[in-house]
């Protein structure tokens, strides 16, 4: 199995928070300094399932499931222990470490490096034709827009030049292949083997940049009525829409209090230029979780300024819930008129925009008034209609947003305060969550590793518990003559090892690269480490109890030897079990 690097897989474990992580899988609610929830891996109606933050591992009191972040993803993905790192890497935006020695690895890192360069390239290429004699058309729609040179240098604009080959003839001229090309969007496949054209034509180009200063791919604008619009790189193995944001790259070094997320590059490009540097935008597709997960890296608060059209609005509202999940407080600047970002700004100015992102909506206020534009308010059935939806809403809210948003509801429906009060207090929350309805749920027998021995468990909960426990542990072994128990013996050596670098080692590293049953195994010795007020004593206690179970095991074995085994072998027998039982009332004295 790969190693990854210590350094390298702490930073990951650091960034993929195991209770985010669950959490998209099952709901959680604390309880008791642990998260709680039905379990993914059994049908459950009563949570067994938890996820202790601060140590950042799981584990099932019902079906005996446990481990960390990795051993989640190998689980509920069905992923090898590779893919898994890998699945968490691309999670949190992480690149896979160089000194990794896998040959899939390496492979899968020489062809992004070949498409990074390709993708390079074509970025500079993009530019200068942009900037030369054939660029002048896109020049001029630029300067239509309200773009000088100093916005176009620093987003790094281009434009591709009508025809066939251009892109793919300056590319292979520079040794790149055309399954290259192809592989890494800047070409699209003909229909005759060996065969490719250029994928953008006489348009626009923005180079979409991580914040590593790399080139992920390309969004491409028409500058006539061409439709569509807007086409942009698919995925690649560099590149994929839903987990990246344009503009991010500008903002890498920039201590923030919030960003502002728009729909479109324009928007982002004249919002800059006006001075509102904090803005980004998505890739063409609706706000995902991992776009979300992104931010949450970067900043605590998103502004949502989407169109102010029923569309954008729209697309507003399935991402607030998106943000929200992830934590992060969410706003929706609203723009009058149904124009968006990039209109309001060139006609109003950036003060005016700032003044919006001022009133802006929480995200329930949103919600509601968005909700009170679907009825005609002038009527008593639009009324009625509306009330019935909004305290349904309302009713899922904490108390004390209810009570912010109770005189709201009354206020537009002519309803006492008294009344939506009552019909908020009788909503129901949501469709509630079964764990039945995820992809990966599956039946799933309990008791699990009950045939671990809990003497063994509670032993490694003592080395977990402190390095004085790790040593009472290997003495008090050593003093009876005993090794470790056999399902805790690979990771004992791994964790007394690690004490002999630190009094402190890192736990979820080191569960990290555990698999299988001795994942689980650990997960449950971790579960009993609060319990432990002294480890020296019950490592002592444990031992002890140990040994005398092995004793009376032996002892059991001797006694079923007769005379017919033989004059010496029953000799011997006897000879053996009454120094075991001087030992048994020894131990026990």
């Amino acid at each position: 199995m790969p190693r990854f690097p210590d350094a390298w897989m702490g930073e990951l474990l650091s960034k993929a928070d195991l209770v985010s992580l669950v959490s998209a899988y099952v709901p959680l609610k604390p309880k008791g300094g642990r998260m709680w929830g039905c379990c993914p891996f059994h049908n459950e109606k009563t949570p067994s399932f938890s996820v202790v933050p601060d140590k950042q591992f799981y584990y099932c009191f019902g079906c005996h499931e446990g481990g960390g972040a990795v051993q989640f993803v190998m689980e509920m993905e069905k992923l090898s222990y590779v893919d898994a790192v890998k699945w968490l890497a691309q999670r949190v935006g992480m690149e896979l470490p160089e000194e990794v020695d896998d040959a899939s690895i390496r492979q899968e890192r020489a062809v992004k490096e070949r498409i990074y360069a390709a993708n390079k390239e074509a970025a500079h290429y993009f530019f200068d034709c942009l900037m030369c004699e054939q660029g002048k058309t896109a020049q001029a729609y630029l300067v239509r827009r309200g773009l000088d040179s100093k916005v176009v240098k620093r987003f790094g604009l281009g434009y591709a030049p009508a025809g066939w080959e251009n892109l793919t003839r300056f590319l292979t001229d520079k040794d790149f292949t055309k399954e290259e090309l192809i592989r890494a969007g800047l070409a699209i496949k003909g229909k005759k083997d060996g065969e490719c054209y250029d994928a953008f034509r006489d348009r626009i180009i923005f180079p979409i940049i991580d914040t590593s200063g790399r080139v992920l791919g390309f969004g491409a604008r028409t500058m006539g009525d061409d439709t569509p619009k807007y086409i942009n790189t698919g995925d690649t193995p560099v590149y994929n829409k839903r987990r990246h944001v344009y503009g991010l790259n500008l903002l890498k070094r920039k201590k923030l209090a919030d960003v502002i997320m728009v729909e479109g590059y324009m928007d982002v490009i004249r919002l800059v230029k006006a001075g509102v540097e904090n803005t980004v935008a998505g890739l063409g597709t609706a706000l995902t979780t991992e776009q979300a997960r992104l931010l949450k890296r970067y900043v605590p608060a998103v502004y949502l300024c989407y169109d102010g059209d029923g569309a954008g609005q729209n697309a507003a509202l399935r991402g607030l819930d998106i943000l929200a999940k992830e934590e992060l407080d969410v706003r929706v600047i609203v723009i009058p008129g149904e124009m968006d970002p990039d209109d309001y700004v060139r006609a109003h100015g950036a003060e005016a925009f700032l003044a919006l992102k001022e009133k802006a909506l929480p995200r329930n206020a949103f919600k509601l008034e968005t909700m009170a534009r679907r009825y005609d308010l002038g009527t008593p059935d639009g009324r009625e209609g509306f009330a019935k939806e909004a305290c349904a809403l309302a009713g899922g809210f904490e108390p004390v947003e209810r009570e912010r948003y109770a005189p709201l509801i009354a206020r537009k429906t002519g309803l006492s305060l008294s009344t939506v009060q009552a019909q908020c207090g009788l909503s129901q929350e949501g469709a509630a969550h079964s764990v039945s309805n995820y992809r990966h749920t599956k039946p799933k027998e309990s008791g699990k590793n009950d045939g671990a021995d809990k003497t063994a468990i509670m032993l490694l909960s003592c080395m977990l518990v402190s390095k004085e426990g790790a040593l009472a542990v290997v003495g008090k072994l050593a003093d009876m003559d005993m090794d470790f128990p056999a399902e805790i013996a690979d990771f004992a050596d791994v964790l007394l090892a690690a004490y002999m670098q630190s009094d402190m080692p890192d736990i979820p590293l080191l569960l990290s690269a555990q698999q299988g049953d001795k994942a689980e195994i650990i997960a449950a010795a971790q579960v009993q480490t609060n319990d432990i007020a002294d480890p020296v004593r019950t490592a002592t206690d444990y031992v002890l109890a140990m040994r005398k179970d092995r004793i009376n095991a032996r002892i059991r074995i001797l006694g079923e030897v007769t005379p017919l085994a033989g004059e010496q072998a029953f000799a011997d027998a006897l000879a053996e079990m009454n120094a075991l039982q001087k030992e048994l009332a020894a131990l026990q004295s």
